[in-house]
């Protein structure tokens, strides 16, 4: 008898969860489709192992960075990842686990050979950010300007051949290290590219943590579950 009350309360608990709407952004290597349209990367591989063993009923779909964002800020049932945790966005959702760290820089096409040693210097450049995400918030608090030396872009999908063919109107592009990697890794496997971006300075600040995180107004059943799935991974 006592068994059967168990299962009874845990076909109850799985009941009152509503299924999740999960969202990202193509992020190589993190996140992105690959050939078969299918969602994968060093960061959504783990996100979906940690789903495949739960038992959560959930969509997931690959946005734009902004889009992704605002349906996460304002639909209850949606989950993002991967994103980055910050004192602005502390309350802003619920932070159900930590994937993987940042190391971000401020690259150059090799043939700029542009030389910086602070942000103070990187203001006379224009420099390309994604619209939304914590490098564009951060560069906005030291003083850049969007439509002066920022310039928003709502996706880095071919971020090098963005880079090289508005290379009159692009002098810098933000970007992790881990995603400038990838992207020379694919360059080098057959994608023609002329040159390469390189390293001009480092992000001088406390680099972002990312996480899957959801609306604040999900339910307690479902945020439980996830938080269960995850720590249990």
């Amino acid at each position: 008898m006592r068994r059967f009350w168990i299962l009874l309360l845990a076909l109850v608990s799985l009941q009152s969860v509503a299924k999740l709407n999960i969202v990202t952004e193509h992020f190589p290597p993190a996140q992105y489709l690959d050939e078969n349209n299918q969602i994968v990367g060093v960061i959504a591989d783990k996100v979906n192992a940690v789903l495949a063993n739960s038992a959560l009923d959930y969509t997931m779909s690959v946005e734009s960075w902004s889009t992704a964002f605002n349906m996460a800020l304002r639909d209850t049932h949606t989950c993002i990842y991967s994103v980055t945790r910050s004192k602005a966005r502390e309350s802003e959702f619920i932070w159900i686990a930590k994937l993987a760290e940042l190391n971000t820089y401020l690259y150059a096409l090799h043939s700029k050979k542009i030389t910086i040693t602070s942000l103070e210097q990187a203001k006379q450049y224009r420099i390309a950010v994604l619209k939304d995400n914590y490098s564009h918030q951060y560069l906005l608090s030291q003083g850049f300007e969007e439509g002066k030396n920022l310039m928003l872009m709502n996706s880095f999908d071919n971020i090098f051949e963005i880079v090289r063919n508005r290379k009159n109107t692009i002098d810098l592009v933000v970007l992790p290290e881990q995603r400038a990697q990838f992207e020379h890794t694919r360059v080098k496997n057959g994608d023609k590219l002329p040159e390469e971006l390189t390293p001009a300075l480092r992000l001088n600040t406390e680099q972002p943590e990312l996480y899957f995180a959801c609306n604040k107004g999900l339910d307690k059943p479902t945020e439980a579950a996830l938080l269960n799935a995850f720590n249990h991974y």
